[in-house]
């Protein structure tokens, strides 16, 4: 009981000192690049990605110097894998992957003080994704042996498939450009580090994370 009525005062506290909300629309080219230790594949190779969506803003407190934010995005993951070669005879293995994710990120920014039109912030928070597709192409030594399947289909002969939820911890410096009283530009560089696996290979070692950098551009109302 104590904690629940800890909880309610907390947030109405949070909403007593709001300053201001916003909401907006959010762009975000980046590059996306898979994480592993593991031996069986050769250096991870960077893929075009591409995120936008819908964004959430409530400032807090009297100096507006603290900022959650909410979003809602789609999110294109574009990935790959090559195999190694270690003995003449062996095949050279290639899977490509274009993902999509619907992705619901909540960061904490902090922001200094009006400098003229410009507001500076850091970010951190988490994000989490749920798969909405993952097809793509599998080839050896050159030779496509299937094009646009399902990498989500379990049973496919290609010894991959891809895992449908992901998440990461986000984090992001920019800036804040006023327009009107209202209105404003961000502008920031934003890196969103895989925690979770998002490859299965059958091979226990195997812990295959996706992380993307890029750089968004939303407008806030």
């Amino acid at each position: 009981m104590k904690k629940t009525l800890l909880l309610v005062f907390s947030l109405v506290t949070l909403a007593v000192q709001a300053q201001q909300f916003r909401y907006g629309f959010s762009i975000a080219p980046a590059q996306n690049i898979l994480s592993f230790d593991t031996k069986l594949y050769s250096e991870p190779t960077a893929y075009r990605g591409f995120q936008y969506g819908l964004i959430l803003d409530q400032t807090i407190g009297k100096g507006e110097h603290i900022a959650l934010t909410f979003g809602l995005n789609l999110n294109y993951t574009n990935s790959g894998l090559t195999s190694v070669v270690e003995n003449q005879g062996d095949d050279l293995k290639e899977w490509a992957v274009r993902s999509r994710y619907l992705e619901i990120p909540l960061t904490l920014r902090l922001r200094t003080g009006q400098i003229g039109k410009f507001i500076f912030y850091g970010e951190g928070g988490a994000s989490y994704g749920h798969g909405l597709r993952a097809v793509g192409d599998y080839t050896v030594n050159g030779v496509r042996r299937d094009s646009d399947f399902d990498y989500y289909n379990k049973g496919n002969g290609n010894g991959i498939t891809y895992y449908e939820k992901n998440a990461s911890i986000v984090m992001g410096l920019g800036t804040e450009i006023a327009i009107t009283e209202t209105a404003s530009i961000l502008i920031g560089f934003f890196h969103q580090k895989g925690l979770l696996s998002v490859y299965e290979d059958n091979n226990d070692e195997s812990i295959l994370k996706l992380n993307q950098t890029g750089i968004k551009i939303a407008g806030l109302f």
